[in-house]
């Protein structure tokens, strides 16, 4: 039950022609990284329904930085704010799947 939110926003941008990697649920931000690598992704979509997971988002962002890597990460889920975002350095932030699929069609552009 939650990655359903995950799932949703996966879907949605599935559905508008986007290809998503679903690594899965409580995955370790250095996989989260060398997955997006191996990939040759540009989006890092992260989602927390939960505060203690949460907290965790700023390690992929982090890793992404020092890496010095072209891939922007978007946050969003349940417990995730705006300011919370924009704290840990993300590159945006989405309330809900039909933002984030804006917010991702904006970068692509």
């Amino acid at each position: 039950i939650h990655d359903i939110g995950k799932n949703i926003v996966g879907l949605l941008l599935g559905n508008h022609g986007f290809s998503v990697i679903d690594l899965g649920k409580d995955v370790k931000a250095a996989d989260i990284v060398d997955a997006a690598v191996r990939h040759n992704a540009s989006i890092i979509g992260l989602s927390a329904l939960m505060t203690t997971t949460m907290v965790r988002m700023e390690d992929t962002v982090r890793l992404v930085r020092e890496r010095n890597l072209d891939i922007r990460v978007m946050v969003g889920g349940a417990v995730v704010t705006a300011p919370f975002a924009e704290k840990i350095g993300a590159d945006g932030f989405s309330e809900d799947a039909v933002e984030a699929v804006r917010l991702a069609k904006s970068w692509i552009k």
